[in-house]
């Protein structure tokens, strides 16, 4: 295929990242599908770091991005120029399983299509339902991954490892979640108020009643702020808009006293911006099983379950009173970079 045949059949969303020359480069290549759009700030910095890691650990590789909305013809487009040795990714999120079926049903066909090709789904949580709608769809994403005898399923925490080695017949890896290999220095901003960073989705479990009665609580700190890591004042935010919303989250973060979440990605967040954070639970534990596999070390993080506020006020004040210390994940992240040296 020449540059001209090429660009015919580019459509916006396949390979945002590059010149589309490149796309016919001798280069090997690594192509990541399901490129969110949708405007949940954790995964959209989890694609930020996919690409971090695997053009600062791998820069051989021509790392190519197909946008979600464009995984039709991403696909058409990837199976013509593909090549023996080239890798197929999916991205990471906590989406793989009955939840999200929009996202399940695109990581299917990609598995499937590209089933005689090195394919990885990078770190994931997996969750199906316990009903027959979720056993139903489980029974799908087993036959689609199973006919793909070259893939590797991450797992970014114990809860999911024992779900994949149960589940399916891949092979399986463990890290943590992409966004903690990035190595961000976080800027010194002045800090002020309590920051709720709370779903407001099916994962859902917190009872309102209770967060209004901390929030309250919390008014002695300072300014109380509520919010979400899913944004709700834009629609998509494509490629060349994920740092900038990444990093106004970071901000964010960072110029709060404390921050007290049910968003994964909200912990994570903290943890680079060296923020204080109280955690709680989501329907089904990823961000728990995240804690207490990789972070339960972190002197300014802590998960809880109790919803006693006289309790709640001693985690407060300890880890506001805490001097943050650091942990290093890097090892934890050398299964992934052996799957993409050998």
């Amino acid at each position: 295929m020449n540059t001209e045949i090429l660009a015919g059949k580019l459509v916006k969303g396949i390979a945002p990242n590059i010149d589309a020359k490149d796309l016919l480069n001798d280069k090997r290549k690594v192509f990541l599908f399901g490129s969110p759009s949708y405007t949940n700030i954790g995964d959209q910095a989890i694609a930020y770091a996919e690409e971090k890691f695997i053009k600062n650990h791998f820069p051989y590789y021509e790392y190519i991005e197909i946008m979600d909305y464009a995984t039709e013809e991403g696909i058409k487009l990837v199976k013509e120029i593909i090549k023996e040795d080239d890798i197929v990714c999916f991205t990471g999120g906590g989406n793989l399983g009955s939840l999200y079926l929009e996202i399940e049903e695109d990581r299917r066909k990609v598995f499937e299509v590209f089933k005689d090709y090195k394919t990885i789904s990078l770190p994931q949580s997996v969750y199906f339902e316990d009903t027959e709608e979720g056993n139903l769809e489980k029974q799908k994403s087993q036959d689609a991954y199973h006919k793909n005898r070259h893939l590797t399923i991450a797992a970014r925490e114990s809860q999911t490892l024992e779900v994949v080695k149960d589940t399916f017949n891949s092979d399986v890896i463990y890290t943590p979640d992409m966004v903690l290999s990035l190595d961000i220095v976080p800027k010194e901003l002045k800090r002020d108020g309590v920051l709720f960073i709370l779903r407001a989705d099916k994962e859902k479990v917190t009872d309102e009643d209770f967060i209004t009665e901390l929030m309250k609580w919390s008014e002695k700190i300072g300014p109380v702020d509520r919010t979400d890591t899913v944004l709700s004042e834009v629609d998509i935010i494509d490629y060349d808009e994920r740092e900038k919303y990444f990093l106004e989250m970071l901000e964010k973060i960072g110029s709060s006293k404390i921050v007290i979440t049910d968003r994964l990605h909200a912990m994570v967040f903290s943890i680079i911006t060296n923020t204080p954070c109280l955690v709680f639970g989501n329907s089904y534990g990823k961000a728990k099983h995240s804690y207490t596999d990789w972070l339960d070390e972190l002197n300014f993080i802590e998960y809880t379950d109790t919803q006693d506020i006289g309790e709640l006020e001693r985690l407060v004040e300890k880890l506001m009173r805490a001097e943050p210390n650091r942990i290093h994940l890097a090892e934890d992240f050398q299964p992934l970079k052996d799957f993409f040296k050998n």
